[in-house]
């Protein structure tokens, strides 16, 4: 019995002595942690102290500068200093456990974008309001600068405690300024705009030489396409062009929104038209409420007998549909043109309905598009036979080839059997050459 007390005494006091020393050692980790966190805020603020101080002396110099030269030699140390600056505030919160300045960081960033307007200047003297705004950074620099100074001149006093509340009182501080205003300043924004002047959009490779259309005209061809989703009960509506952009291949396209005669949105469905007049795709925004949805279950069958009567508004080519699944609440139905006998996956159209009420999810035809102004080989110069003899001993024709375009070749479609995960085996209709497999796990 003694025995068993003095074990249980040996194994408690070891217990104890263990927990002793990971104690220490995780107070020492976090000891340590903190004076490297210390120390990287010290040298941060520092270096932050050098630039502004080297900031304001420039500003100093720019103000002083009895000629053209010397203003712009000051000017061009301004900007670089406010380049470094910024370069180091973005860098703090990796860096350092710095809180974030807002009020300092937007200061020397709208300070370094302004002083380049100044700096293009060929006028031998400033104007007043340059000036002033040129005042008001020298009133920020000096005004951030005793708190940085307040930060590192303790060394090791300092504790990241008091950084902290430093940095508080510095943001206060500059808070109360009067910030750098371009407000209603005409050669400010002609010099902005001098740097990024608008280019138009080009038409874009897929639609070039196509008639294109007004927003207006373009309004109109969306409405036709939507039809009875887009009509959604009494009243008056509109639809509006609320947003627009442009690509290398699809050139200018815009979104459609339908709305009411006060603007305001009455439909979630968004459409979106190339500069052509060709439909691209139809969303939802999820932020437009349907108040008047109709609840109304649909199936396969029924959702095809939909999605035809849309393709027949969107296009007047032969589309064949080839994929048709029902996963979760939506139906998926994937659509390809076939030319000449010759399908074209790489050119798909994908729809998506809602079962549940028989609404349009999506529609999007950009791969179609994309693919639109190609020309295909359609005639093959191996027959069936020959491209069959280019298999490989391990695998068996299962079923009658077919012609298709993959990756913009012409290749039969061998279905096959021999090989676990491979349904097809695609051989170039032109020149005999293996073109890949179709693999499924």
């Amino acid at each position: 019995m003694k025995v068993l007390t003095k074990s249980i005494i040996g194994l408690l006091c070891a217990t104890t002595l263990a927990g002793t020393y990971f104690s220490y050692t995780e107070h020492q980790n976090n000891r340590q942690w903190e004076q490297q966190q210390q120390r990287n805020t010290q040298y941060w603020s520092h270096m932050q102290s050098i630039y502004l101080r080297n900031f304001d002396y420039a500003l100093a110099e720019t103000l002083a500068a009895p000629t053209f030269a010397d203003r712009q030699a000051a000017l061009q140390s301004a900007i670089e200093n406010a380049n470094l600056i910024v370069q180091f505030v973005s860098s703090a919160s990796v860096t350092t456990n710095v809180q974030s300045w807002p009020a300092y960081e937007s200061f020397i960033t709208n300070g370094s974008r302004y002083l380049a307007y100044p700096a293009s200047e060929k006028e031998s003297s400033l104007n007043p309001n340059q000036v002033e705004q040129i005042q008001r950074l020298r009133k920020f620099a000096r005004t951030a600068l005793p708190y940085l100074d307040l930060m590192r001149e303790k060394g090791d006093g300092t504790t990241l405690s008091d950084i902290e509340r430093i940095s508080t009182e510095m943001e206060e501080a500059l808070s109360q300024l009067d910030s750098v205003s371009t407000y209603g300043n005409k050669a400010f924004n002609e010099f902005l705009y001098n740097q990024n002047p608008y280019a138009p959009p080009k038409p874009g490779t897929v639609f070039a030489g196509e008639t294109t259309y007004t927003a207006t005209e373009l309004a109109a061809k969306a409405k036709i396409f939507m039809g009875e989703a887009w009509n959604t009960g009494a009243g008056k509506q509109i639809v509006n062009m609320v947003s627009g952009g442009s690509s290398p291949q699809l050139g200018e396209v815009m979104d459609f929104k339908l709305s009411d005669t006060a603007g305001k949105p009455i439909s979630s469905y968004i459409a979106t038209l190339s500069k052509s007049g060709h439909v691209l795709q139809v969303t939802r925004d999820g932020s437009t409420s349907e108040e008047g949805a109709v609840e109304q279950s649909m199936d396969l069958k029924q959702a095809i007998a939909v999605a035809d009567t849309w393709m027949a508004r969107w296009s007047d080519e032969r589309m064949t549909i080839v994929a048709k699944e029902i996963k979760d609440t939506s139906i998926y139905l994937t659509y390809i043109p076939v030319r000449e006998q010759v399908s074209i996956p790489q050119m798909h159209v994908l729809w998506e309905f809602d079962r549940r009420t028989g609404a349009l999810k999506s529609f999007d035809a950009y791969n179609y598009f994309y693919n639109y102004n190609k020309t295909f080989p359609l005639h093959p110069k191996l027959t069936v036979e020959q491209a069959s003899e280019k298999l490989g001993s391990k695998v068996n024709v299962s079923d009658r080839p077919k012609l298709e375009i993959q990756n913009s070749k012409l290749v039969y479609a061998l279905s096959v059997n021999g090989i676990e995960g491979v349904s097809h085996v695609y051989v170039n209709a032109l020149t005999g050459a293996y073109e890949g497999i179709d693999y499924n796990l």
